[in-house]
């Protein structure tokens, strides 16, 4: 790639009317995250060709790369304006309103791109999406079943498939579609943490720790998982390992007032005065990583 750019850039200083020439330079830098040198060539080309609609879309990708999202609307909007039936122009200005949280004006792109290709999996799933930030849990349901359906493979869709189905009381069905995500993607910590979750509600201890010890294994930095590992094994008189999983939890996170915090309270249980005092103390020195006040740990500690 990079002899390519070399050799275009050749190109271009003995030509620099050779526009065809540029346009693969620009395509060329975005593909290797030169996103400012790409949009330099992109913005000189589109004072020439203002009508190509193309120029307009790619400059949407760099400004939306870039966090630019404004800029990144107004081009795509320009690109649509242009050639208002291309799906692509439309999905892409629909992504942009969704990073700006203008749902209402991404669902109405979405389903236009739909209506031109109704198998268009990824729509689907962000209107699912969109849906479920909005509460509306049956159209997300709706939308995301369809999106697996068109694309079984997809685990981020199933994930938030299981998660509408929890929300609607329909735990069987959310680990059906956490087991499937694992079976796609082996490595998604949150699948198994939210396994962990469902089984520890209706009870199962077994499968709840075993989900558990499988997401902090893929994701030592959970610290909500070990919280949840931690008051799992208090809660069934298992205070030795509620400290062992509370130390190796430290270990991983040595920044983590909650934590520590966490850890005094394993001590409490185990008449352990000494690591209470030391893990309160720590707490306090990590106070911007601590849920709850202060104040309160310092009230525990001098009573203690």
């Amino acid at each position: 790639m990079e002899d390519r750019i070399e050799e275009l850039q050749q190109i271009i200083h003995k030509d620099p009317t050779n526009f065809q020439a540029m346009r693969e330079l620009a395509c060329a830098l975005m593909d290797i995250g030169e996103n400012e040198s790409a949009l330099k060539a992109l913005q000189y080309l589109v004072k020439i060709f203002p009508d190509e609609a193309k120029l307009h879309y790619n400059i949407g990708i760099i400004y939306e790369k870039m966090r630019e999202d404004d800029k990144a609307i107004s081009e795509y909007q320009t690109a649509t304006r242009i050639e208002p039936d291309d799906a692509d122009y439309m999905y892409n200005l629909a992504c942009a309103y969704v990073n700006k949280k203008e749902y209402e004006n991404a669902k109405v792109l979405f389903q236009k791109v739909l209506n031109i290709d109704s198998e268009d999996s990824n729509s689907m799933f962000h209107l699912g999406m969109i849906n479920s930030r909005q509460n509306h849990s049956k159209e997300a349901i709706e939308y995301l079943e369809k999106a697996i359906s068109i694309n079984p493979e997809d685990a981020i869709a199933r994930f938030y498939l299981a998660y509408e189905y929890k929300r609607t009381g329909r735990q069987e069905d959310a680990l059906a579609q956490y087991t499937e995500v694992i079976k796609y993607s082996p490595d998604y910590s949150w699948a198994y943490f939210n396994m962990a979750a469902i089984y520890w509600e209706n009870g199962d201890v077994v499968n709840a720790i075993e989900n558990l010890d499988k997401t902090v294994e893929l994701n030592p930095h959970d610290i909500k998982a070990y919280e949840l590992f931690i008051k799992i094994l208090l809660k069934e008189n298992n205070n030795q390992g509620a400290m062992a999983v509370s130390r190796k939890a430290i270990q991983d996170n040595p920044e983590s007032g909650d934590l520590y915090y966490t850890a005094a309270q394993v001590c409490k249980k185990l008449k352990d005065n000494q690591n209470h005092e030391k893990f309160l103390k720590l707490a306090i020195q990590n106070q911007n990583t601590l849920s709850i006040p202060a104040r309160e740990v310092r009230k525990e500690l001098t009573g203690n």
